[in-house]
């Protein structure tokens, strides 16, 4: 190693190692000035000189420490180190550089060959890392800690995430997990073993799972992923879920609106890391009754097949921002509708896991038994949407405005809660007879010539003795009202998932008429046998064309027929599935017909209420949530405790708040 420099200072080393690093050309100037010259500028080499030379300082530090001692064998090793020459290579032989990228320190004087036979002794001779003490262990790797912090400060990141870039370097070809693993650390993403409370909850709920089945689930996925016990996700459970009241004396349980929307914002808080300010809120909410429930005889059950739920979604969260008006005479800020960003939306607002209670009771859906529970309701919901909410979050003072859309009603309960059992359309006052006249569908039929407060006043002026009189001829006066109306909130447009569903029946209806060759709406014995046998046939072919079964009875025995919101949206939307229902159809064209109320409330008013929902769609307003949850509620009965009727109410209702 002729032509290697030595430089025989531990500090001088250390002082042209730095410069090196920072600037080349003032390295170069100051090893001249040394009367050195290493002849390389490969940083990987100088890398492993800096981490060498950090061994070496810790090494001067502890024998340094150790010279006080009266250890004859420590004050003789210090003297050694003090003596030691440490070799620069000057960059000509690269197999030199890399053996002098792990050089041990040689006693000034020895000849090369000698140290090279002195560093394989030394290296067989060490320990394997992980066969030494945590102590020993420490120390032997103290430098290495030292460079790589040294380096992740450099680089402007931490330790960590440079050990994760390093670690998933290493492994991104022979192992994959442990990559990944590496690359989550450098990403500073959370690597954890543990479910969190809110996931475990999720799961309880999800899989129906009932304290038995998720202890066994958790003991077997014990070496796997860490669940939370059952007890910590019941308490867990018991912060978040809002209190469940009875609504005595009616057999039936129910929640607070307001402490609903309260945790329900909250939890959005806490997701979203929203900042304190005002803030707005829309929802969708609405009734229905539910049928073929099952009755069980015991002792102070309410012998009914039918239940009332009452349930909300939360679709849209904005924030009010201040809006600047270009009007001078006007104050300089103010907050309107158009002032607001939307900082959420319910992703999936028809999903039965989105819909939130309010009421379940027991009975069949009558006008007696909504004069009871409804009026409360509206109450608290009028009260909400005019003075809004206020509530604190870590000391945190919110402020939310709710807006109530009352969308996810059938048009049975529509007409139930309006009063209107004789109208032909709840969003406007036109009859049947006038939905087809010609000159009426060239002007259009506008929506919201009949509202509730205009209802309660004209029942106030037609009821006699409670009672409104029903009299041929006298639509126009009375609009279809029939009975006191019940709601206080305005119902602003129709069921879309049951008018999708009346649309195809709508049309299935025509097919089966023109495939039978009768062109009459009304049909007599002799015409209703033949489209009896051509309805056969559309089925028929249906089925074999596209795999689908239509307008059938419900094989499962729980009512209703085949005809569901997937058959139809699938049926009608598909452009391939429609033309088989076009190809059912005789090129013939019917002389006689008229529209159904779903038909006229599609084709007559979708075009206004697309319009005002800032032209996008009404799905998002669909009762698909509180339709799909009747059916859960039933198999909660079916499945769970033959008790008496309020606790089955609690339970059914505890399992649909989760």
């Amino acid at each position: 190693m002729a032509d290697d420099r030595r430089i025989t200072n531990v500090e001088a080393f250390e002082r042209y190692v730095a410069k090196f690093r920072s600037n080349t050309e003032a390295a170069r100037r100051f090893l001249l000035d040394e009367g050195l010259d290493t002849g390389t500028d490969d940083l990987g080499v100088l890398n492993r000189w800096v981490y060498r030379i950090r061994s070496l300082r810790n090494k001067w530090a502890r024998l340094s420490k150790g010279q006080k001692s009266s250890s004859d064998g420590t004050k003789k090793a210090f003297s050694d180190f003090q003596q030691e020459t440490f070799f620069i290579p000057d960059g000509t032989d690269h197999d030199r550089d890399r053996r002098s990228a792990s050089i041990e320190p040689t006693v000034a004087g020895s000849s090369d060959d000698g140290n090279d036979v002195q560093e394989e002794e030394s290296t067989s001779k060490i320990t394997p890392l992980d066969e030494l003490s945590p102590r020993h262990t420490k120390r032997r790797t103290d430098a290495l800690f030292s460079l790589l912090k040294e380096e992740a400060e450099e680089q402007k990141i931490t330790t960590t995430q440079l050990l994760g870039f390093l670690l998933h370097r290493e492994n991104y070809i022979h192992d994959r997990a442990v990559a990944a693993i590496g690359l989550k650390l450098f990403h500073k993403e959370t690597i954890t073993r543990e479910i969190s409370l809110d996931e475990g909850l999720y799961m309880l709920s999800t899989y129906k799972l009932g304290r038995t089945g998720y202890s066994s689930l958790r003991q077997e996925l014990k070496s796997r992923v860490e669940l939370p016990p059952h007890y910590r996700l019941m308490q867990h459970k018991d912060t978040i879920m809002p209190k469940i009241g009875s609504l005595d004396p009616l057999p039936g349980v129910s929640i607070s609106v307001k402490e609903s929307v309260q945790l329900h914002f909250r939890r959005l808080i806490q997701q979203l890391g929203l900042q304190p300010g005002k803030y707005t809120m829309t929802v969708k909410e609405g009734l229905d009754g539910s049928g073929r429930h099952s009755v069980y005889d015991q002792k102070g059950n309410v012998q009914t097949h039918n239940m009332i739920v009452w349930m909300w979604v939360a679709l849209e969260v904005y924030k009010d921002v201040p809006v600047v008006n270009a009007d001078p005479s006007l104050p300089s800020t103010s907050t309107s509708a158009n002032g607001r960003d939307k900082i959420w939306n319910e992703p999936s607002p028809s999903s039965p896991d989105a819909a939130r209670p309010i009421l379940l009771v027991l009975g069949k859906e009558d006008k007696d038994l909504l004069h009871k529970i409804v009026p409360p309701v509206d109450a608290e919901m009028k009260e909400l949407q005019s003075s809004g909410v206020k509530l604190f979050d870590a000391e945190r003072e919110f402020y939310l405005m709710l807006e109530f859309h009352r969308t996810m009603n059938d048009g049975k309960m529509q007409k139930l809660l309006l009063g209107r059992g004789g109208a032909f359309c709840i969003l406007c006052a036109y009859s049947d007879e006038d939905a087809v006249q010609e000159d009426n569908i060239k002007e259009g039929f506008e929506i919201g010539n009949v509202d509730i407060e205009a209802l309660h006043a004209l029942y106030d002026d037609l009821a006699v003795d409670g009672e409104v009189q029903c009299n041929r001829g006298d639509y126009s006066e009375r609009v279809g009202l029939t009975q006191s109306p019940i709601s206080t909130l305005a119902i602003q447009t129709f069921p879309i998932l049951h008018a999708l569903l009346r649309g195809l029946d709508y049309c299935l209806k025509i097919v089966y008429k023109l495939k039978a060759g009768v062109t009459a709406w009304i049909q007599n014995s002799k015409q209703k046998e033949r489209v009896d046998v051509a309805k056969r046939k559309v089925q028929e072919y249906i089925k074999t064309k596209t795999g689908m079964t239509v307008d059938k009875p419900d094989p499962v025995g729980a009512g209703g027929t085949t005809t569901t919101g997937n058959i139809a949206r699938n049926l009608l939307f598909d452009p391939a599935k429609r033309q088989v229902l076009v190809e059912c159809v005789p090129e013939k064209s019917r002389k006689d017909g008229r529209f159904t109320p779903s038909m006229h409330q599609i084709l007559a008013h979708s075009a206004a209420l697309i319009d005002a929902n800032d032209s996008t769609g009404l799905g998002v307003f669909s009762e698909e949530p509180l339709e799909h949850n009747k059916k859960n509620l039933r198999k909660y009965r079916e499945l769970g405790k033959k008790n008496f009727s309020e606790c089955q109410s609690f339970r059914c209702f505890d399992k649909a708040v989760d």
